[in-house]
C-alpha cells in the first residue's frame, strides 16, 4: 500500500485537455470536464476512497533515516521518468532536486555561497503558496500573486524582489533543460516584467554608499593591528574582504620591488 498523506488530493486543472484531474498515490485521474458538477462528483468519489484507504491503515511515523533515503532517491532523472509515465510534477518535487543542485553548484572554496541561501529564501516562500500544484499549471499570473507576497509578507525592497523572481525563473528554466516541464513555461514566466521604480508598492532600498575617507582615518586607529592593515589593503588594491581573509603570505611573490598576488580564482 503506498504511503498516505494528512492532505487531501488537490481538485486540478489539466490545461491540454481542460480536464478536471486529481492525483491518487501517483495515479492522475481524469473526472472530466473542469468544473462541471460530473466532475465534482467524479472528485467527492477520489476524496471518500482516500479517506477510507487512510482510515483502513495505521500512519506510522516515518524515522529521520528512511525519510532521507527516500528523499534521496527523487532525482531530476526520475521526476523525469514520472513525468514521461504521464504522472504530473509537482512544485515540491522541483524544489527539491534544485535546491540540491543549487548547493552543489553554487560553492566557492568548498564552502556554499551567498547566491544558494538566496535560493533557498525564495524556494521557501514558492513552497508555502504553490508546494503541491504542478509545474504546467504554474504560470505568470501565479508568479506575479507570489511576487505580491513577497511585497506584503516580506517586505522585500523592489530591486531584490526582480532578482528572486529571476531566480525562480531560472529554476524552472533548469527545469525545462532536464525535460521536467514544457519549455513553455518558463518562457511564460520571463513575460512578467520587472517591478518599475514607482510604480509598485514595494519599497525602494537606500543603496549601497562608500565609507567617506574621514571616517576611515579615524576608525583606523581603533582597530586591531591586523584588521587596520587589512582596510589599508582594501583601500589600495580594491580587493573583497573575502579575498583579504583568504590571503597568506605564502601566496604573494615577494621576489621584487613590487609584490604580485594572483588569486586561483576571484568573482571579476
Amino acid at each position: 500500500m503506498p504511503r498516505l498523506y494528512h492532505r487531501p488530493p488537490k481538485y486540478c486543472l489539466h490545461k491540454g485537455t481542460m480536464q478536471a484531474t486529481v492525483s491518487l498515490h501517483g495515479e492522475r485521474i481524469y473526472l472530466g470536464p473542469h468544473g462541471s458538477p460530473k466532475s465534482h462528483a467524479e472528485y467527492q468519489k477520489v476524496l471518500l476512497r482516500w479517506q477510507s484507504e487512510r482510515d483502513a491503515v495505521q500512519v506510522e511515523e516515518p524515522s529521520k533515516d528512511s525519510v532521507e533515503k527516500e528523499l534521496s532517491g527523487i532525482t531530476a532523472a526520475t521526476l523525469r521518468k514520472k513525468r514521461f509515465a504521464g504522472s504530473p510534477i509537482t512544485i515540491n518535487e522541483l524544489a527539491l532536486v534544485f535546491r540540491r543542485h543549487a548547493r552543489q553548484y553554487y560553492q566557492k572554496n568548498g564552502k556554499i555561497t551567498r547566491e544558494a541561501t538566496l535560493i533557498d529564501d525564495v524556494i521557501r516562500i514558492l513552497r508555502k503558496h504553490h508546494a503541491t500544484e504542478f509545474l504546467d499549471d504554474f504560470g505568470p499570473v501565479a508568479l506575479d500573486a507570489l511576487r505580491e507576497k513577497m511585497i506584503s509578507d516580506l517586505d522585500w525592497s523592489r530591486k531584490h524582489i526582480n532578482k528572486q523572481v529571476g531566480r525562480l525563473v531560472r529554476m524552472f528554466k533548469w527545469a525545462a533543460g532536464k525535460e521536467l516541464v514544457d519549455p513553455g513555461v518558463p518562457l511564460s514566466l520571463n513575460s512578467l516584467a520587472g517591478l518599475k521604480k514607482g510604480r509598485c508598492a514595494a519599497r525602494e532600498s537606500p543603496g549601497v554608499k562608500c565609507v567617506d575617507d574621514s571616517i576611515v582615518e579615524l576608525t583606523l586607529p581603533k582597530l586591531p593591528g591586523i584588521v587596520a592593515d587589512m582596510v589599508r589593503l582594501q583601500r589600495l588594491t580594491g580587493t573583497r574582504p573575502g579575498e583579504v581573509c583568504s590571503l597568506r603570505p605564502c601566496d604573494v611573490d615577494r621576489s621584487a620591488d613590487v609584490w604580485v598576488y594572483t588569486p586561483s580564482e576571484h568573482k571579476t
